[in-house]
């Protein structure tokens, strides 16, 4: 029958958005071309809309092209046009997959059917431009060696510049269905020796190493992000074939991972060499995102054809500016060997290589009464692009300067202290680029750098993947310093009658006009409460005045009888010339430092904060210790400061001292002040880290009248997450399909118990596991990982009887089975008649019709349906189908 033929080995579906709502889609699948009568001209494909087509092979001039051993690659395009924006799962499926794959329903693949299905969202194209699956550029059929290590790529590649993020799953037969009985390739023999990992950036799948011969089926979802946001996903199923051959793989070696500015050439070699010597030629080869580039593409330099190891070639690319990216591309160097004529073992070696914008150059500033003016080199090497790429230049501003040096491979100035002041600027005066800030204060060295933006482009105009360049260099600059400015507030007595100390110094001589403004000059000292107050109040007493500016005055108060322990405090300086006292200008405010500290499990987690004028970075932590003196526990650049090792249950009190400074020439340096004390005690409200499960059983080699467990192991968690001796212990859970709640199978106070065995008197092995932590005062971490596992139902039956009455083979009845709750068992004679059936799993035929009578010797057709245990709610499970003879003999 046409439904019975084996056929599929890979696919995946992939598109391209040609319009607002039109896409043009193409399944693409991966077959055995031996399979002549299951051959498919055309295939039907759904498109997640409430409608289909039935879709025409197109490649190869309609018949497909050969691509390898029994292997047929077919392409199937055809266009469309959606009703409306939202999220559309397209899918196909095919009758069946073809024969003999171990990991699918074992013994019978060849009866599930293949699917294959790619979710998308038509975004707004208006703003966010057009969404595009990513090509898979490595085809999906492997060749591996049973005890060798396996490598493998999709090799995607996206034109959009949208992430990539790779994951296992498993195959499905149709929509919201997996494959029934699925085995994932490392759980057949498994053990230490037989790991299966991906690289959910790379895509590099690992498996190290096939412990059994046999084709085996894996899926890859490969998800597509914009801006955080998941846009798409598609399903790659496809297909290994492992051999037991007397051969190794040959080795690649190059570089891993390199970031370059656009315009600049890249130059590396690739060398493969064969671990079985000369005995062996190997073939080298490339693919990836830069071969396939619109402008600018890279090249490799070998032969191609096989050669005696070591084989070796010169990777180069000179990206142009519209190569730049905020994702790395992939270059996947692939050595096989010819093991096997023109086929063998291959390893796969990834390259990253992220392209970046250069920096603007020759940045410098001038500053005047209110402004700084910025310039900087005007034309811009990466001005001119394709599809209107460049958008413009970002400014970035910071009080204080910050040398850092720029990362090729992490261009971006987020975190480097810098605020984005202006965005996508082109004004220029023909020879520079420029730009006005207006924005700056009085008293601050303001420091800045510049970058340069790429961006897509929506059919809107609107920009979307925006990507930086290198930033500039810094330049630094300030204003006419001719206000007081606050250097100091400073916490000396934490109490609900505390006291702070107030600092600051007067406006600069060379910066301030004696005679436009002359005396006498007072300086009044205002407090306000909280970071951002509402009001400030003059404080007593803190008034002072000189007659002439040089006079000497006192610029320092000791603000007393205040609560420093329930809030900040922020302090302005007003400054007043001449006789009637005008009011000149006012310091920018600054407040003191306010402390929290919280308790944790055997620590304490303190944060502070502090709105000043200056640049704090560097913060020292103080202790007090057991003879009442506050000692220095720790330094940091951060806001954030966590206490480790502490005793639950005892108080603990800490201070800050913040380190700072304006960064202008002549000011004091550095600007030291301390936070009020604060005391916290640890509690344990932290639960432990979750632990990692993993699940084996014998089902693969056990015969069908043993005993199965399924063998449940996970870590301590505290090994790698730091906290010793926090678990205390762990719960097991199962959750049978059917079922609404979590069953607990396993419970223990010992934290080094860390396995457990395990089969359901009802469902068997089936059910899905996960382990929980618990600490002494019961926390529960969060869930393990989750494991679902299946059982493997065994149920075979001899092909002769004898019902002669002499007490030896005189019933039918199956070999000892496993995890069968009933068949559906029916005999058929050579016309077709039906003479006997059950649902009895046992079978007990004694040779007999329905009615009782004896049935002649001969052959016997029989058809059986064999099913699963049933779930909590009496759901039973598709059912296994198998058909055969019995040779009846008296």
């Amino acid at each position: 029958m046409f439904s019975w033929a084996t056929h599929n080995r890979a696919g995946e579906i992939i598109y391209e958005q040609i319009g607002d709502l039109r896409i043009r889609a193409s399944i693409i699948t991966y077959t055995k071309a031996s399979s002549v009568d299951a051959d498919r001209d055309s295939l039907i494909l759904i498109w997640g809309d409430g409608t289909f087509s039935k879709v025409a092979r197109n490649n190869g001039g309609g018949n497909g092209v050969i691509i390898g051993p029994d292997i047929k690659y077919n392409i199937y395009t055809f266009e469309h046009t959606y009703p409306s924006r939202a999220t559309y799962t397209m899918s196909m499926t095919d009758p069946n997959r073809n024969s003999g794959i171990l990991n699918v329903n074992p013994p019978n693949s060849e009866i599930i059917p293949f699917y294959i299905e790619t979710t998308f969202s038509f975004l707004n194209a208006t703003f966010q431009g057009f969404n595009n699956a990513p090509k898979l550029l490595q085809p999906p059929i492997d060749v591996g060696c049973v005890g060798q290590r396996f490598t493998h790529n999709p090799n995607a590649f996206d034109i959009d510049g949208d992430s990539l993020v790779y994951e296992l799953v498993i195959p499905q037969q149709g929509v919201g269905s997996v494959v029934p009985n699925y085995i994932f390739p490392e759980q057949i023999l498994p053990g230490a020796n037989n790991l299966l990992t991906l690289d959910s950036k790379t895509g590099d799948l690992v498996w190290d190493a096939p412990r059994k011969a046999g084709e085996y089926n894996i899926a890859l979802r490969i998800s597509e992000y914009r801006s955080g946001v998941l846009i798409s996903s598609l399903v790659r199923d496809m297909q290994i074939l492992i051999q037991v051959c007397d051969n190794r793989p040959p080795k690649v070696q190059t570089i891993e991972e390199v970031c370059i500015v656009a315009g600049q050439t890249l130059t590396f070699g690739v060398a493969a060499t064969d671990p079985d010597g000369s005995s062996q030629k190997v073939k080298l080869t490339a693919l990836g995102g830069p071969f396939v580039v619109e402008t600018g593409k890279a090249t490799f330099n070998v032969s191609p054809n096989f050669e005696t190891p070591p084989v070796n070639g010169t990777f180069s690319w000179t990206p142009d500016c519209n190569a730049i990216n905020k994702e790395y591309y992939s270059v996947i160097f692939k050595a096989v060997d010819n093991y096997s004529d023109t086929t063998g073992l291959a390893d796969l070696k990834t390259v990253r290589i992220k392209v970046v914008g250069p920096g603007p150059e020759n940045l410098t500033g001038e500053s005047s009464l209110n402004q700084i003016i910025l310039k900087w080199d005007d034309p811009y090497l990466c001005q001119i692009t394709n599809k209107n790429y460049f958008k413009g230049f970002n400014v970035w501003r910071r009080v204080s300067s910050n040398s850092f040096q720029p990362d090729t491979c992490n261009p971006t100035m987020e975190g480097k202290g810098y605020t984005k002041i202006a965005f996508a600027q082109k004004t220029t005066d023909g020879s520079n680029y420029t730009y006005v800030d207006a924005t700056v204060e009085k008293g601050k060295a303001y420091c800045y750098r510049v970058e340069a933006e790429f961006a897509k482009t929506s059919s809107g105009g609107f920009p979307f993947n925006p990507v930086q360049s290198l930033p500039s260099n810094e330049v630094c600059l300030q204003l006419n310093l001719d206000i007081p400015l606050i250097t100091n507030v400073t916490i000396e007595e934490t109490s609900a009658n505390g006291r702070i100390l107030i600092k600051w110094v007067k406006p600069r001589t060379m910066d301030f006009d004696t005679i436009q403004n002359p005396g006498p000059y007072t300086y009044t000292l205002k407090r306000g409460i909280g970071f951002n107050p509402a009001a400030y109040t003059n404080i007593p007493n803190a008034n002072f005045t000189s007659l002439n500016f040089l006079d000497p005055v006192d610029t320092s108060f000791t603000d007393i009888e205040i609560n420093t322990i329930i809030s900040p405090y922020t302090y302005i300086v007003d400054f007043f010339a001449g006789q009637g006292g005008s009011l000149y200008g006012s310091s920018t405010s600054a407040s003191s430092v306010f402390l929290n500290v919280d308790g944790s499990d055997k620590k304490t987690i303190l944060t502070w904060n502090e709105l000043v004028p200056w640049s704090n970075n560097s913060f020292t932590i103080y202790r007090l210790n057991s003879i009442g003196i506050f000692d220095s526990i720790g330094t940091t650049q951060a806001r954030v400061y966590e206490d480790k090792n502490l005793e639950n249950g005892e108080e603990y009190c800490y201070k800050v001292r913040t380190s700072g400074t304006y960064g202008i020439a002549g000011l004091p340096t550095p600007l030291i002040n301390f936070s009020q004390e604060r005391c916290a005690i640890p509690i344990d409200t932290v639960p432990p880290c979750a632990p990692a499960l993993v699940i084996t059983n014998d089902c693969l080699n056990a015969n069908s009248n043993e005993v199965i467990l399924n063998n449940l192991s996970w870590n301590n968690p505290d090994l790698l997450c730091d906290t010793p001796g926090d678990t205390k212990g762990y719960r097991v859970y199962v959750l049978h399909e059917g079922n609404t709640e979590a069953e607990l199978i396993f419970e223990t106070s010992d934290e080094n118990q860390t396995s457990f065995t395990y089969a359901s008197d009802i469902y068997g092995l089936a059910g899905c596991y996960y382990v929980v932590a618990f600490d002494s005062v019961f926390n529960e971490s969060l869930l393990s990982n989750i494991i679902c596992i299946e059982n493997c139902p065994d149920y075979r039956l001899p092909n002769a009887f004898s019902p002669n009455g002499d007490g030896h083979n005189d019933i039918f009845k199956p070999y000892p089975f496993r995890f069968v709750n009933k068949v559906e068992f029916k005999v058929f004679n050579r016309w077709g008649n039906l003479i006997f059936e059950t649902s009895d799993a046992n079978l007990n035929w004694e040779g007999k019709t329905k009615s009782g009578n004896d049935v002649p010797d001969g052959v016997y057709y029989y058809t059986c349906r064999v099913f699963e245990q049933v779930d909590a709610n009496g759901v039973e499970s598709s059912p296994i189908a198998l058909t055969g003879y019995i040779e009846l003999i008296r």
